[in-house]
């Protein structure tokens, strides 16, 4: 007998949530009708394939850091957040069932980035700000958006709840915070010039006020920007 989307989902949740990626939102891919070429998913030439968005609150960060204090291999990576994520997701769904799947991970760029702030939005998870970072109902803007996985069985039939609008009504000081980390970067934009600026860029996330009780730790926090080794090493 074939696997439910549920059963599926509640696998790969329970082992997601073992490594630090303690956000999932389960939907079918009919949800992305009539979205851009780019935000399509592989659907296994099913009209309805379960797809499975996954983010992370700070949980990620003391299991990154314990993780990374006793794997060599890890230490050595170029990129040790991303080599953690995607270790920790393609076990995951090894874990979760034998059906086939496609994974695709927010931070792989080449031949181009999915835009997974919109597939979010799209399936009712967050929202893209007025300053153009998703955010969440519940955590603000202090969560990462990581991967989605599809796999070859029906999703759920039913669309994704409505998604909040977190953002009416505020007097959105994310944008201005946004303009004024523009203003100090030397352009062209880049992961040097920004994290030579570091806090006015982290300063967008801090002048939120949804989510404050979610906020990362500092050095979570500080490592986004600056991707500092000794941070991963203090725990």
């Amino acid at each position: 007998m074939s696997q439910s989307w549920v059963d599926v989902y509640e696998h790969l949740q329970a082992t997601c949530r073992e490594a630090g990626l303690d956000l999932l939102q389960p939907f079918g891919v009919r949800q992305l009708e009539g979205a851009p070429e780019d935000e399509r998913l592989h659907d296994f030439g099913r009209a309805n394939a379960l797809g499975v968005l996954i983010g992370n609150t700070r949980a990620l960060w003391p299991r990154l850091t314990e993780t990374y204090a006793t794997n060599l291999a890890l230490q050595q990576a170029p990129h040790p957040l991303d080599t953690y994520v995607a270790e920790q997701v393609r076990r995951a769904v090894a874990d979760a069932t034998t059906l086939a799947s496609h994974v695709v991970l927010s931070h792989v760029i080449e031949p181009c980035a999915y835009p997974i702030q919109r597939l979010a939005q799209r399936v009712g998870f967050a929202a893209i700000s007025p300053c153009h970072l998703a955010v969440h109902p519940t955590h603000g803007m202090w969560f990462g958006l990581r991967a989605v996985v599809t796999f070859d069985c029906d999703g759920p039939s039913a669309p994704s709840r409505p998604l909040p609008r977190p953002c009416e009504g505020c007097s959105a000081p994310c944008v201005a915070a946004l303009k004024q980390a523009i203003a100090v970067t030397p352009l062209p934009l880049s992961q040097l010039t920004i994290r030579d600026h570091a806090d006015a860029w982290i300063k967008v996330r801090r002048v939120c006020p949804i989510g404050q009780a979610s906020h990362y730790g500092e050095a979570q926090l500080r490592y986004h920007y600056v991707h500092d080794r000794s941070l991963l090493r203090g725990g």
